[in-house]
């Protein structure tokens, strides 16, 4: 007990605090029965709950250990029993890059604008370009050192800004730069970043991997002259690795949900991963209740997993075959009603399984602007009233479980993408490829115009993709695939009603996404 009480004593003083001898015995008595390789872990964390405490001196006595032990242990106790959580999409916390501090801090939280006015429109691309500009900026190749090349002999590359092109009289032979890829008069391409907006000549341009829409940020490698830039090569802006972006932001809770600190960070979730090695959860898109054989395909489904239940099955519209009638919202609430019925006949899954759905884009909501809400309680307040264990969230929304991140957004964005292009790859049979790069180096869902995916100008960050999560399931009507990138998966379930009833499993465990199908009886 003596080498363990002076064990705890310096690391206090590590801190900065000086622990009594009647807390110091306490924490003693607390760790005691815990194994000994786990005791630095669990001081630390009374540590970090005695800080947040409003203590008036650097000398803690047994009382503040003793509230910073229980809030720890309610803490950990949530993180157990809450192994999948639903992120409220409208509480997501926002990152703003702050100057002096030379990183990216949490926004105060509060109520936030919806439409907001034209600052929060420009602020928009303003934030979305901060994001990929400091990225870019942290990359090897981009970073600023005292010499021109790093330890492997590769030159390094300065970005320049808009505004030093245009104030320069003279020819610039290897200019790169980053900006937004933009139309602003008809017939000609811009590059536009925070200082200004230059014309663009694509003529002689070679493209890199990815899909080049308007509004996406690319990383342009030419030469100016005469206001022109005319670029000989355009490419993505680089990636960052997801453990390099979480060391930058420390341990606070970028990603939303329970807590104050990154679930990556939470031992006992990391240990409950590793545990639940056949956990799985189930993605289905455009289910179609009212058609009598989607429902025999759910049965049969629901059958096969009632001895193995999944984590969760998520659900994403559109829900009915046929919208935008009259009688949609009265439909949709009699089908859900009868998917009630269906769930309850399987009361393993309803114990053990969550059942999550994802609005699409025809179903009933307010608007067609992103974040879009859950569907309206008049629609799903009667299978709510049988299943207790259904959630409607919004879209895009957010999951964790354990400590993986998972961001799912229904919409057709892949074909809108690839309808959006200002230069379609030559590749096209490696579509998902492209999609998942551009996708991941945008950090963000949407790298088109707002006129084509409109997004709330107050809550476009909820749509972000900063840091990589590691599942994005973006589920779109066309073809299902699966693309790795980034150390991220990116995966379409494809549409469940017109694939012959096709869908994704994903195993947390191992990060694989199965393909999976519902075939005939008589196969």
């Amino acid at each position: 007990m003596t080498s363990s009480k002076a064990h705890v004593v310096n690391v206090f003083k590590m801190h900065g605090l000086a622990i009594r001898s009647d807390g110091a015995k306490y924490l003693c008595e607390l760790l005691d029965p815990l194994p000994k390789d786990e005791h630095d872990s669990w001081i630390e964390k009374v540590i970090e709950a005695v800080q947040k405490l409003p203590i008036c001196s650097t000398l803690i006595s047994k009382e503040f250990i003793y509230q910073a032990a229980q809030e720890v242990s309610i803490s950990e106790n949530d993180d157990l029993g809450a192994l999948l959580q639903i992120v409220d999409i409208y509480k997501v916390p926002k990152l703003v890059y702050n100057i002096e501090r030379n990183k990216f801090v949490l926004a105060p939280a509060g109520v936030r604008d919806f439409h907001g006015g034209a600052q929060d429109k420009a602020a928009l691309f303003k934030d979305r370009y901060t994001v990929v500009y400091q990225r870019t900026c942290n990359h090897k190749l981009f970073r600023r050192q005292a010499i021109d090349q790093d330890d492997e002999g590769h030159r390094k590359i300065s970005l320049m800004k808009v505004e030093f092109l245009l104030g320069s009289s003279s020819r610039h032979d290897n200019a790169v730069v980053l900006g937004l890829l933009t139309q602003l008069c008809e017939g000609k391409h811009h590059l536009e970043d925070d200082t200004g907006a230059v014309t663009l000549d694509l003529a002689s341009a070679r493209f890199h991997n990815g899909l080049f829409t308007y509004n996406c940020f690319v990383l342009v490698e030419g030469w100016y002259e005469d206001g022109v830039l005319h670029a000989s090569a355009v490419g993505l802006p680089p990636p960052e690795e997801p453990s390099t972006t979480r060391a930058l932001l420390g341990n606070i809770n970028y990603f939303g949900g329970q807590g104050d600190v990154c679930a990556k960070n939470q031992t006992r979730l990391q240990q409950a991963e590793r545990e639940n090695h056949d956990a799985m959860i189930v993605f289905l898109s455009d289910v179609w209740l009212d058609k009598i054989k989607v429902m025999e395909k759910l049965r049969v489904l629901f059958s096969g997993y009632a001895n193995f239940p999944p984590v969760a099955f998520i659900f994403c519209g559109n829900f009915l075959s046929t919208c935008y009638t009259s009688q949609q919202a009265s439909n949709l609430r009699h089908a859900f009603s009868a998917l009630g019925d269906l769930i309850m006949e399987f009361p393993t899954l309803v114990d053990q399984s969550r059942f999550i759905f994802v609005p699409g884009p025809g179903d009933p909501g307010p608007s067609t602007i992103y974040p879009r809400p859950p569907l309206p309680k008049y629609v799903s307040e009667e299978i709510r009233r049988k299943v207790r264990s259904v959630d409607f969230v919004s879209n895009p929304c957010r999951i964790l479980y354990c400590t993986q991140e998972i961001a799912v957004l229904r919409e057709n964005i892949v074909s809108k993408m690839c309808r959006n292009c200002v230069y379609f790859p030559s590749n096209a049979d490696d579509i998902p490829s492209h999609f998942a790069k551009t996708l991941i180096c945008q950090g963000h869902f949407s790298a088109l115009p707002l006129h084509v995916l409109p997004v709330y100008w107050g809550m476009d960050h909820c749509l972000s993709l900063h840091p990589t999560p590691d599942l994005i399931i973006t589920a779109d009507k066309g073809d299902s695939f699966t693309a790795n990138y980034n150390h991220a998966v990116v995966t379409n379930p494809g549409s469940f009603s017109k694939t012959n009833f096709s869908f994704k499993v994903y195993l947390p465990a191992t990060r694989q996404v199965e393909d999976s199908q519902i075939g005939d009886d008589n196969d």
